[in-house]
């Protein structure tokens, strides 16, 4: 292959980046990008009032006290202390970038998917940017067609619930450029406080948002800034001269990360145990082994894939998940070593130095995935998507800046008004194909508990009364608590002052714990067959109830419990039985994984809903119904 040093993107045209050209460019294709997010946005709200429940009822749990009671920590996630306290994600990140529109909107849920969105065009747009920075605008357009997909792929659900996993991953694509900046800068330009400031705070967002980004981001910025460090010892050895604002730098950086902290050290100071010291205790001595090194392959070779899910979607069928898996993890790591090797020949130093950089990131993420420990569920590392297809059109630039004819053909090139309509052309269709999909597939997030709640709270809001507290207890053997912080939530929306048990603390926040002792009457939320036993118990009354089930569905439920039983005798799980009928972690999340047979009539008995009913009982009382 003949090759040429070929001056680089930002260091022909300094003038055209910041012109007004370009700025008209980047905010007309985020717009573009942002299609079918909008499109999801606008299918939802028109199907009527959504009840959030679950965890999305616990992401506007949060938001709501927001005011009176700051939240200081992230969502409740699977991360138990010592203890046995259950613990969140690193900090409030997520809900403050939520918190303008979601305020503007009324705080109201449809607010809070509107805020959603919001929270993804401001990442988008600011990728596209740094894209355009680094690598023009074709480098820019190929980051636009990786995003356009990986909404196509990940589904509506990633546009547009308020889920901490989805929130953190358009903004690691932000944190992988700004890196760029710092470690490959374009030209000869140093970094700026305001770049370590933004670098800091955005990867602190994402560890906020969910721990499993920590090695990463951890990794990259330590990396980053030890390479500031050599650049200063580079420029001092070359001109007797330091930059004479690393020591600036330095402070930006320590306040930077101060202030992005402070909350959870706040946190940390007034509770015991703190969720510092809870993290601490989960991922620094976790109970559960690692996952198999067979396993952890499987996985890496999955996500790092030319063919990975960014581009073919989670499933079965896709590609990425069949024994062509491996030709396409291959592929991918030929492809980057190839635009890798290509700018070192060619003497595109900030190329080779950005390729480097992608290849930390994706080093960084494969020892991640081997540390991953108890159970795997894909969603916990949906990072590697921008870190695989960042890597796929990175290196197809490299490539072709690397190369004498593609070069010059590129920097002589005269494009046709005709041929730019075909591509425009060709782009829109693909992005109607990607909306089409997206707003097909758009429903409200968890739909049959929020139709659950709409016919649930307005019978509860009758019989309760705005001056009273209440501790609301959970008695739910399938969907893992949802209808009950759902209805945490809306009866709080509604004036009523409800509270949670202490152990419901990181998921409610700890001003919402309300001791018995505390309370004027105990409800107790009852889901699924234990509705039987509540209703002959003399204790409880009984306030309202609903029942998502037809006639025959009711009919079909009954028949599922019992083949669902039979199953699991068959599979020699017979401890798992009782679990049909006591609250705890939903079978579907059961370790080892169930065996297919069984986990499709679970799925199907959870598609058909839970009748749920709610009852109250004099504070002290002993309810034996549902010990």
């Amino acid at each position: 292959m003949v090759t040429v040093r070929v001056p680089e993107y930002a260091e022909n045209m300094p003038s055209e980046t910041r012109s007004r050209s370009s700025w008209y460019f980047i905010a007309g294709l985020s717009v573009v990008v942002m299609i079918p997010a909008l499109m999801a946005l606008v299918a939802v709200l028109t199907k009527g009032s959504w009840y959030p429940a679950g965890d999305m009822a616990q992401a506007e749990l949060h938001m709501r006290g927001f005011f009176s009671h700051p939240p200081l920590v992230g969502a409740a996630g699977r991360i138990v202390g010592d203890s046995g306290l259950q613990g969140s994600h690193p900090g409030p990140g997520l809900w403050v970038a939520m918190l303008p529109v979601y305020v503007l909107g009324g705080r109201s849920s449809a607010a809070l998917m509107v805020a959603v969105v919001s929270v993804h065009a401001v990442s988008v747009a600011a990728a596209l940017h740094l894209a355009r920075r680094r690598g023009g605008k074709l480098l820019a357009c190929l980051v636009a067609a990786v995003l356009v997909l990986h909404m196509r792929s990940a589904g509506p659900d990633f546009l547009i619930e308020p889920w901490n996993p989805w929130l953190a991953v358009f903004a690691f694509l932000v944190f992988v450029f700004l890196i760029g900046e710092i470690a490959a800068p374009v030209g000869e330009r140093f970094a700026t406080r305001r770049l370590v400031i933004a670098t800091t705070l955005v990867g602190s967002y994402c560890i906020q948002c969910h721990a499993g980004y920590s090695v990463l981001v951890g990794g990259l910025l330590g990396c980053a800034l030890i390479s500031l460090w050599l650049q200063d010892r580079k420029l001092r050895a070359a001109h007797s001269v330091g930059t004479r604002s690393l020591g600036a730098i330095a402070i930006a950086f320590g306040c930077a990360l101060f202030v992005a902290w402070l909350p959870p050290l706040l946190d940390q100071w007034r509770r015991d145990p703190g969720n510092l010291t809870i993290l601490w205790q989960h991922f620094g001595s976790p109970s559960e082994p690692t996952i198999p090194l067979r396993d952890a392959v499987r996985v890496i070779a999955t996500q790092a894939n030319v063919l990975g899910p960014w581009l073919t979607q989670p499933g079965a069928n896709a590609p990425s998940e069949t024994w062509a898996q491996y030709l396409g993890f291959f592929a991918f790591c030929g492809l980057w070593l190839y635009g890798t090797v290509s700018a070192r020949k060619a003497g595109l130093r900030s190329l080779y130095q950005w390729q480097l950089t992608l290849g930390l990131a994706a080093a960084l993420g494969i020892f991640s995935v081997m540390r991953i420990f108890g159970p795997y569920y894909e969603y916990t590392i949906r990072w590697f998507w921008i870190i695989a297809g960042l890597i796929v059109v990175s290196s197809i630039v490299a490539v072709t800046r690397s190369t004498k004819t593609m070069a010059t053909t590129l920097s002589h090139m005269k494009v046709s008004r005709s041929s730019r309509l075909v591509v425009v052309m060709l782009a829109l269709v693909v992005v109607a194909q990607s909306s089409w999909q997206i707003v097909d597939e758009t429903k409200k997030p968890g739909r049959t508990e929020s139709d659950i709640l709409a016919e649930l709270v307005p019978q509860l809001s009758d019989r309760l009364s705005s001056d009273e507290v209440y501790l609301l207890k959970m008695y739910d053997a399938y969907t893992l608590d949802a209808t009950g912080f759902g209805t945490v939530l809306e009866l709080e929306r509604r004036g009523f002052t409800v509270g949670v048990e202490s152990f419901r603390g990181a998921a409610a926040l700890p001003h919402r714990i309300v001791f018995e002792e505390q309370a004027d009457e105990v409800l107790w939320i009852v889901v699924g067959p234990a509705i039987e036993r509540a209703n002959l118990d003399p204790d409880l009354t009984q306030l309202a109830y609903a029942n998502p089930r037809s006639g025959e569905e009711e009919k079909r439920a009954q028949v599922l419990l019992t083949e669902i039983a039979r199953q699991l005798r068959l599979d020699g799980r017979d401890d798992l039985i009782a679990s049909l009928n006591t609250p705890g972690a939903s079978l579907i999340f059961a370790e080892p994984p169930l065996s297919d047979p069984a986990a499709n009539l679970v799925r199907e008995l959870l598609r058909l809903g839970q009748p749920v009913a709610v009852y109250s009982v004099p504070p002290g009382t002993r309810v034996r119904s549902l010990e």
